[in-house]
């Protein structure tokens, strides 16, 4: 299978449809200069003629965000836990701290 390619990336695995089917054939879009692609790389895609369709926009979905919390009890004790508290000095302190404050948890 032929692969089509332009400006060094792998477009779709045939020379017709395959994994980005929307998009014309490599042929469709005219050459054009380096001078013409830097002038053009400010304007919106589709205004200039040899650029590729989309390229230039930003991203139609982006990451969702707000799950980035995924609770691990192991983890938590591991690291927030009273044997790694006690272990070191800098722990030993947080613990005496929380002494003095009254907490009812020192701890994990």
């Amino acid at each position: 299978m032929a692969a089509a390619w332009v400006r060094g990336l792998r477009l779709w695995p045939g020379p017709a449809g395959g994994r980005f089917p929307l998009l014309p054939p490599v042929g469709a879009w005219a050459p054009q200069s380096r001078a013409a692609s830097i002038l053009c790389s400010w304007r919106p895609a589709g205004l200039c003629q040899g650029q590729a369709p989309g390229w230039g926009r930003p991203p139609a979905r982006t990451k969702a965000r707000g799950n980035e919390y995924q609770p691990k009890n192991l983890k938590r004790k591991r690291t927030h836990g009273w044997m790694k508290r006690i272990h070191e000095a800098s722990g030993i302190r947080v613990i005496l701290r929380r002494m003095l404050k009254g907490r009812k948890s020192l701890s994990h």
